[in-house]
């Protein structure tokens, strides 16, 4: 019968409708927190070249007074400096820092925005011509590789503000051992959220940190008639996160593991942690910890099925907990917890390289503009500025700056051993949604081991391309 259930839910897909866009000249501004994946699109028009034009010069020497004083006029207006990036990366805030700069360098920021789902093709459409934009944006860790750094990225590795990166910054913005991002965001992760007064009342005392104690936990919480975790099932995407908040973990017990997947010479399927924590999220499954009908639950619901309290914990990130506060801050969520998910035994943090970065075009004619610009993003009281507007970010990349630091984040580090980098931005061709679809079909029968396998079988056509 569960079965039976499990399958018409999984029947259920999503069809998404991709209209076709020109090149926006200015970015939207999205509040909300994403996780966008980009689908190749169709390409778009290329850079719209700026000119600059001067008086004619008077071929007169006596004219060359004027002659001068044009050059000044020209130098204080600046030059314009493109930046493209995908629509949704650009929020309000980037644009009162933009118009910030250019009064005080008298420069220009000129946005070029594609949509979401067509930026990647336009922005390699734009270098494989040779119009690439001065400054351009990508995720950082792996998905740099998408745009080809050793061709188009400067290096930036000599620059001030790299000396006040925090590690995972460095990490999440080095390429073949260069710094070629100035990167504002923060590093996220996801781990168990929970309230501690639902513990309190199950009689937990603690954080669990093996996953027997974790078990013992649901069950204890399960038995006051609280449902012990909100899993979105119908989310596919969410599950492929289970199994990737133990890759820091996976790549902790074999140094260079991301690097050999990155490689395509290590393969999923040989990793006996990566075994052992799918078959505990089997048993965490047939135990009925996420509840009957767990693959009905949706992600958009999320924030409200915690507020109503009838479950003790989810799988959220770091920030989720000041979007239940703001809803209801009756729940006092700024004061929940949070720990990592111990499947094989895990307590190492797994975080992202830190969201979005800009690279500099080293094909660019106004690099220094650039620079400067870079400079300015990166000054103590910008980024305060920038993280003020930005409560969806968490720990600032710099460390000057704290950022927005839950208590999830405090709470997940302090429970922990250690924090490192995640699989979904460390390493090529990871598709959480073809990743999740493999585990819905574990709870539907399958094993753990074709979970792997399947990973390895979607990868692999990826690399002969």
């Amino acid at each position: 019968m569960k079965s039976m259930k499990l399958r018409k839910v999984l029947g259920v897909t999503l069809a998404a409708t991709i209209a076709a866009a020109a090149l926006a000249g200015c970015g939207g501004s999205g509040d909300s927190k994403t996780a966008a994946t980009e689908a190749k699109g169709t390409e778009a028009k290329g850079t719209e070249e700026v000119q600059e034009t001067t008086a004619d010069a008077a071929a007169n020497d006596t004219e060359a007074g004027s002659s001068e004083a044009a050059k000044s006029d020209e130098a204080k207006e600046g030059v314009t400096i493109t930046v493209a990036a995908s629509s949704n990366w650009i929020k309000d805030i980037d644009k009162e820092l933009a118009a910030k700069y250019e009064e005080e360098s008298g420069n220009t920021i000129q946005w070029q925005a594609s949509p979401d789902d067509q930026y990647t093709n336009v922005l390699n459409s734009k270098f494989a011509v040779g119009e690439g934009p001065d400054i351009y944006l990508t995720q950082s860790g792996a998905g740099i590789e998408e745009y080809q750094p050793s061709e188009h990225a400067l290096d930036l590795s000599g620059e001030e503000w790299v000396s006040r990166y925090r590690d995972w910054a460095k990490e999440g913005t080095t390429y073949d051992g260069k710094i070629v991002q100035c990167l504002t965001w923060s590093a996220d992760g996801w781990a168990m959220l929970y309230n501690p007064d639902i513990f309190e009342k199950a009689g937990i005392k603690e954080a669990p940190k093996t996953f027997d104690s974790f078990m013992e936990a649901c069950e204890a919480i399960k038995n006051i008639g609280i449902t012990p975790i909100y899993e979105p099932g119908a989310a596919q995407w969410h599950q492929a996160t289970w199994l990737d908040t133990i890759s820091a973990q996976a790549e902790e017990a074999k140094p260079g593991l991301r690097d050999s997947l990155n490689k395509n010479t290590a393969k999923f399927a040989e990793q006996e942690g990566l075994l052992k924590g799918l078959e505990q999220m089997k048993q965490i499954e047939e135990a009925g910890y996420f509840g009957e009908e767990f693959m009905s639950n949706t992600w958009e619901s999320s924030v409200d099925k915690m507020i109503t309290g009838e479950y003790a914990m989810t799988l959220v990130y770091t920030t989720f907990q000041n979007e239940i506060m703001a809803k209801d801050p009756s729940t006092n969520a700024d004061k929940w917890e949070m720990f990592s998910v111990p499947l094989n035994d895990n307590t190492v943090f797994a975080q992202s390289s830190g969201g979005v970065g800009r690279s500099i075009n080293k094909d660019s004619k106004v690099i220094d503009a650039a620079k400067d610009y870079f400079n300015f993003l990166t000054r103590k009281e910008n980024l305060e500025a920038y993280y003020a507007a930005r409560p969806d970010l968490g720990q600032c990349s710099f460390t000057d700056i704290e950022g927005n630091v839950s208590n999830g984040y405090k709470t997940v580090v302090d429970n922990g051993t250690g924090v490192g980098q995640n699989f979904e931005t460390g390493v090529t061709n990871w598709n959480s949604t073809e990743i999740g679809i493999q585990v819905q079909n574990m709870y539907l029968g399958g094993t753990a081991m074709e979970v792997l396998e399947g990973i390895d079988a979607m990868r692999e056509p990826l690399f002969e391309k």
